[in-house]
């Protein structure tokens, strides 16, 4: 009976500290925004999406891989992406008058340990019938 109630007081006592950790590394997913009309800039709330333990701490701290125009992070929290749109038909990987326009990589931290996580633009003009 006494190992029972030393094993159940162990097994009490780890539980909340690895449970709610800020050293347990955050998760980033991955974001997608479509759009029916050009834009030439376009914010991406990445953070809204993603997962960690002190959430109100996590921030944007990188940007990487930029393909289709130009990428920078807004107040820690957001991918602000200038699209070239004149190189958007030209780069491998565009697909004609419609599809992906730019994409690229971030990284997020929460102090302790970072995730990375990506974002794309598709261009998926409205049709007119």
């Amino acid at each position: 009976m006494n190992i029972l109630a030393a094993a159940t007081i162990m097994l009490v006592s780890i539980l909340p500290t690895s449970a709610g950790s800020k050293h347990q590394p955050p998760i980033a997913y991955d974001d997608v925004r479509q759009l029916t009309v050009q834009m030439r800039v376009i914010d991406i709330p990445v953070l809204d999406n993603d997962f960690g333990p002190g959430p109100e701490s996590l921030r944007v701290v990188a940007v990487s891989g930029v393909r289709g125009g130009k990428a920078e992070i807004i107040d820690g929290r957001t991918v602000r992406v200038t699209v070239d749109w004149a190189s958007y038909a030209v780069w491998p990987g565009a697909s004609g008058p419609m599809g992906r326009v730019a994409h690229g990589g971030y990284i997020i931290s929460n102090g302790y340990a970072q995730a990375r996580g990506t974002w794309t633009i598709w261009y998926v003009p409205a049709m007119k019938v």
